[in-house]
Parts: structure tokens; sequence; C-alpha cells
């Protein structure tokens, strides 16, 4: 990893941890204004396939709150989560002490593989580099799916862009990740500000 990446991921992981301090175990500390819009990306991310049965890594799991959301709607699954954010780590690991959350870098750390992965808010404070970051990001999650991955981003339509955020373009995204699978889906439909991809390892029926 480049140095200017460590330095970002560094920014990050501070900014994070000082809302927890701030917030503790709450929406706005995952950087959310709106709670309703946590439920609203929880449900997006979630409808990638049914997830009975799955083994799924949530990458940047902040406190382990999409782990809950799951437990009311899929059963059998194994759920674990990365985040970079001690902080948040040590939140989440309190509120589930049974599940297996780990403080990492997604781009850095050995993982094993599962069978979905997802992101949800994970670019948007990624800097002058995040483009390129954000592809490889993708990337890596991709390398470690058997089935599928489901990520967002804040996207270029939005009207009310807020300085210093990362909004990727839809379009862009999409045709990037057509690189890596040809059975990609684009949502667009559940948020003005925001995107869902899903990646799938084979057709998706």
């Amino acid at each position: 990893m480049k140095s200017s990446d460590t330095k970002v991921f560094k920014k990050i992981s501070s900014y994070y941890d000082h809302l927890v301090k701030q917030y503790g175990h709450s929406p706005r500390a995952c950087d959310y204004g709106n709670p309703l819009s946590q439920q609203t990306k929880f449900r997006t991310l979630s409808a990638v396939m049914d997830l009975t049965g799955k083994t799924i890594l949530d990458v940047g799991c902040g406190m382990g709150d999409y782990a809950d959301y799951l437990t009311g709607r899929f059963k059998d699954f194994t759920y674990s989560g990365i985040d970079i954010s001690s902080k948040m780590v040590e939140t989440a690991r309190q509120a589930h002490p049974a599940l297996d959350i780990r403080l990492g870098n997604i781009i850095e750390d050995v993982i094993e593989r599962f069978d979905v992965i997802t992101a949800n808010g994970i670019f948007y404070l990624l800097g002058p580099g995040a483009p390129a970051l954000m592809k490889e990001m993708v990337t890596r999650m991709y390398a470690l799916s058997i089935r599928a991955v489901a990520f967002n981003s804040l996207s270029s339509w939005a009207q009310d862009k807020e300085e210093g955020e990362f909004y990727a373009d839809p379009l862009d995204t999409t045709e990037f990740c057509r690189q890596l699978t040809p059975w990609v889906v684009l949502r667009h439909d559940y948020h003005s500000r925001d995107f869902t991809v899903y990646l799938y390892r084979e057709q998706n029926k």
C-alpha cells in the first residue's frame, strides 16, 4: 500500500473514532444524518440475493448493526465484519460478543473467502485518490467473494453534494465492474444521493 493510501485510511479511522466517542452506539457515529437512511441502504445491500445459509463479510462494518438487520430477515447465515476504526470495532464487539468482528483493512489483510461481501459507505472519505482506491477495494472484494459483492457509493448524479466527499459516477463504476464480471446490476432507485452495484460470479437466476 502506498504511503498516501496509508495516510488516508489513518485519517478515516481517526474520524470515526472521534464520532464514536462523541455519539456512542448510534447511527450518528456512522455519519448518518438520518437513521432511516441506514435502514434503506441495509435493505438495498441485502437484496443482492437470498442470504440464508451464506457466509457474509461486511466491509466497513461499523458497530455491526447490519448483522442485526440481517438477523430479522434471513436464517442460518454467518456474519463477519471488518473495520479500520478501533473504536468502531471495540463498540461492535461489546454489542455483539458472539460475532466475528475484525480490526483491519480489506486491501492489505489476509482474509478468507466469503459467499457474499458487502460494503456500505466506505468510499466517500477517500480523498483525491478515491477513484483508484475505490477500484482497488472493489477488485479485492470481488477476488474474495464466492457468490457476489454488493457495495454502495455517493452518486455524482446527486443534486446536493457536500464539499470534501467523493461522489462516484454510477455509469463509470458499472463499466469498471463489467471488467470483473459480466453479471452486474446498478441500483439508483432507492436514494437520491446514493447508488448500489451488485456483482455476481455467475448469472443470478
